[in-house]
């Protein structure tokens, strides 16, 4: 993170070097230039997000060719994204914000929730193994919804033991390195549902008869989402 701060950094000193240059010696009104050296820092701010974007989502974004709308939709919130960071990264070189600010808009977690209303739960698998994963809160909430769903009657304990494990398992199909090493969601999805078949086998030993059968229901329900969201990346 620091490498990318860093990054940033240079990259806006660079551009507000080469735009206030504009600024000297002209006849042009105060006003007048001002306006046109926003427009000139928005567009520099935005070469600089579409670079960083390339270097860090371009093989995600590829692996979206086939949708294309959703592909534009990603890229229109990952340029505003880097936009954002590259002018408030300005900011902190003009001590005009503190490096906490820009901190919290280069975590990871805050590029995530970002993208998360676009993405089916396994494309925010396939940039979690990308990018360091998500954590183990963020992981139950995503199936948290479907579980509630699919059984009403369980306790919140036996919801919760169903949640932890699940993500246990997917844990354990990450490995050390903390992921899945996917390099599309065909592969992920796979991953993903051997994770899914473990954590239904450890649960013969959890529950009765009667609470097996709604968590049948449900770890049914989370095969079919992995493959309607294979079929909806393949449209």
């Amino acid at each position: 993170m620091k490498n990318t701060i860093r990054f940033s950094l240079v990259s806006v000193l660079a551009l507000f070097l080469s735009v206030s240059s504009f600024a000297q010696g002209t006849g042009v009104p105060q006003s007048v230039r001002d306006m046109i050296l926003r427009s000139q820092a928005d567009t520099q701010f935005e070469q600089t997000a579409r670079v960083q974007m390339d270097v860090q989502y371009g093989d995600f974004l590829r692996s979206l060719a086939t949708q294309p709308l959703k592909r534009n939709q990603v890229e229109a919130v990952l340029v505003e994204l880097f936009s954002e960071r590259a002018e408030l990264s300005l900011q902190v070189a003009q001590n005009q914000a503190s490096p906490d600010q820009l901190k919290i808009i280069t975590e990871y977690e805050y590029v995530r929730s970002r993208l998360e209303p676009l993405l089916t739960m396994a494309e925010l698998g396939v940039i979690d193994a990308q990018r360091g994963g998500a954590t183990d809160e963020q992981l139950k909430n995503g199936y948290a919804e479907e579980l509630s769903r699919t059984t009403g009657s369980l306790s919140e304990a036996d919801k919760d033991l169903v949640l932890d494990t699940i993500v246990k398992h997917i844990r354990m199909a990450q490995g050390e390195n903390g992921k899945m090493n996917a390099q599309n969601v065909e592969e992920l999805i796979q991953k993903q549902s051997a994770s899914f078949m473990h954590a239904r086998m450890e649960m013969d030993a959890l529950f009765d008869v009667v609470k097996l059968q709604q968590v049948d229901q449900f770890m049914g329900r989370l095969h079919n989402n992995l493959y309607r969201n294979r079929s909806m990346s393949d449209q």
